[in-house]
């Protein structure tokens, strides 16, 4: 895996896509001896390797943002300790047409990191995956205590 950037490098780095001629010399230092930038034709151009993790820095940023609603979603239709469902039902609640399925896969495998949501395999089917609550989830609120009435009247306690 590759080294993570520090804040400053991906600030600069982004500062480079745009213009790279107001980089101040410690900048464009930091980013040469890293490879994220080189010189062509006496003009500093991101490298392949700067561009990588420009869509790394992207991709990370994207999931930060996704995990929350994800999460949300999941935890509303997991309502009980024993209920699973599928990633399609929780990729239909978070919307189809605002996160692609992928988008909520990975926040599901990231919540699923955190042990907020656990996998189930009922078989030997990749397809037949199944997302319950995890260990690390909030704890299920007990449903209300139905009793019935002496006269045949449904109350609740």
């Amino acid at each position: 895996m590759a080294k993570p950037l520090s804040s400053e490098e991906i600030d600069s780095l982004i500062q480079a896509t745009k213009n790279a001629d107001r980089l101040t010399r410690l900048q464009v230092f930091t980013l040469a001896t890293s490879g994220l930038i080189d010189v062509v034709d006496g003009a500093f151009v991101v490298t392949g390797k700067g561009q990588r993790a420009l869509k790394r820095h992207a991709r990370q940023a994207a999931l930060d943002a996704n995990v929350p609603v994800v999460a949300e979603a999941a935890l509303a239709i997991l309502d009980t300790n024993d209920r699973m469902c599928n990633h399609r039902e929780i990729w239909n609640a978070v919307g189809r047409d605002k996160f692609s399925r992928d988008e909520v896969l990975d926040s599901l495998r990231a919540l699923r990191e955190e042990g907020i949501l656990e996998t189930v395999k009922l078989s030997g089917n990749n397809f037949q995956v199944f997302w319950r609550r995890g260990a690390a989830a909030p704890a299920v609120a007990a449903p209300a205590a139905v009793v019935e009435a002496a006269d045949g009247e449904v109350a609740e306690a």
